[in-house]
């Protein structure tokens, strides 16, 4: 008997600590459950989304070559309207030329900006202090937006309201003597410049140097003239290049077209549509309005010709040639979901959205719905089809999703 006390005791002690290990295992299990039950959320917004289809065509503007070669340096800017007779170019001959006219640009500058902080009206300090402390958040909100067209008048207002503020604390008594010593220098380089032969514009319209024109040459009249098969031969084989032998071009009006050729389907999705909407990934990616002005089709082919009429012009515009375009033809405007939150319960669309600690089915009706997202008119109203409402907390990844059930 007393050999069979330890026996038992042994015994004892193995079941004690095998339940321990098994609390302390069911313990870790619902703790990770609890605690690494990750569940991802994003909030409903409102936004906009296109029916969009990509065509490949070309673009085509009437234009008027600026003759012109050698070292040049270019006074305006690309996409920049001219008027007959404007000076869009001088030619260097020699390459310290070029770096004098980036100081003449400079020179020019600071003195505009020198002369109006000697021209300011303004004498109270807290609102001088609050122009230059403004002035610096927008410039700082440039360079973090990465906003770069706007960073030089950014600085500009900047620098201007600092000299403000120091004319009237007294830190300095005015820039007369800079701007004196400035445009000293300034007249002296531009009496240099002033003797270099120059290009100027012989028409009316907008500028763009041989670098920012389009790289192809192509006539607008042949383009008009093509039938679908036609056009799809031109696209096909591609167009000339244009002539770099040359200062620039000059699109004389702010109108221009693109020419594309398309399936008889996808010709189809044009139909009672006069107004779309186009863009070119990498190039111009705000879309920009546009008219539908002709759609051509050949059924013998299976082809359709459509052509598109836009009337904006910018830089980015103005090097266009054989492009693919993405064309808006419809937008949406509500709430977007992304499609990885959408589930399908009792045979009805909707999604879970997170009520504090809990997980709640709400049902959707959706307006439009890409590869991407999903939108849902903004009505949303508990009870009704469409429950989801603006700034709901949508859970978009999570397992174990139930109606009603803990997060």
């Amino acid at each position: 008997m007393k050999n069979d006390r330890p026996a038992a005791k042994k015994i004892l002690h193995a079941v004690g600590l095998l339940a321990l290990a098994l609390v302390s295992i069911y313990i870790i299990v619902q703790c990770f459950v609890i605690f690494h039950h990750s569940y991802k959320t994003e909030t409903a917004i409102t936004y906009t989304l296109a029916e969009s289809i990509n065509l490949d065509g070309v673009v085509a503007f009437d234009t008027v070559d600026v003759p012109g070669s050698g070292n040049l340096g270019y006074l305006v800017k690309d996409g920049e309207r001219v008027t007959n007779g404007t000076v869009v170019a001088e030619c260097y001959t020699d390459d310290a030329q070029g770096l004098q006219r980036e100081r003449l640009d400079r020179l020019d500058r600071t003195i505009t900006l020198l002369t109006k902080s000697e021209n300011s009206t303004g004498s109270d300090l807290n609102v001088l202090a609050s122009q230059r402390r403004q002035a610096l958040y927008n410039l700082l909100d440039k360079l973090d937006t990465a906003q770069y067209s706007g960073i030089s008048d950014a600085e500009d207002n900047f620098v201007l309201a600092q000299n403000r503020l120091q004319i009237s604390t007294g830190q300095t008594a005015g820039f007369t003597d800079s701007v004196a010593a400035l445009q000293t220098e300034y007249d002296a380089i531009k009496s240099e410049l002033d003797a270099l032969q120059t290009i100027t514009a012989t028409t009316n319209g907008y500028f763009s140097s041989t670098a920012a024109s389009p790289a192809i040459a192509v006539d607008r009249q042949t383009l008009e003239d093509a039938d679908p098969a036609a056009l799809q031969q031109l696209l096909q084989n591609g167009f000339p290049a244009a002539s770099t032998d040359r200062a620039g071009q000059i699109t004389t009006g702010f109108s221009w077209r693109f020419y594309a050729v398309c399936d008889l389907d996808t010709a189809a999705r044009f139909d009672n549509i006069s107004s779309v909407k186009i863009s070119v990934p990498g190039k111009q990616n705000t879309p920009l309005a546009a008219t539908v002005e002709e759609i051509v089709e050949d059924k013998d082919a299976g082809l359709a010709k459509i052509v598109l009429q836009c009337q904006t012009i910018n830089a980015e515009v103005l090097s266009f040639g054989q492009e693919t375009v993405q064309v808006d033809l419809k937008t949406y405007e509500g709430i977007r979901i992304d499609k990885e939150a959408l589930h399908i319960v009792n045979g009805q669309r909707g999604v879970y959205v997170k009520y504090g600690n809990l997980q709640r089915f709400l049902k959707i009706t959706t307006l439009y719905e890409n590869d991407s997202y999903i939108l849902i008119p903004e009505n949303g109203k508990i009870g009704t089809e469409n429950e989801v409402r603006l700034y709901d907390e949508i859970i978009v990844e999570g397992t174990n999703l139930q109606d009603g059930k803990l997060l």
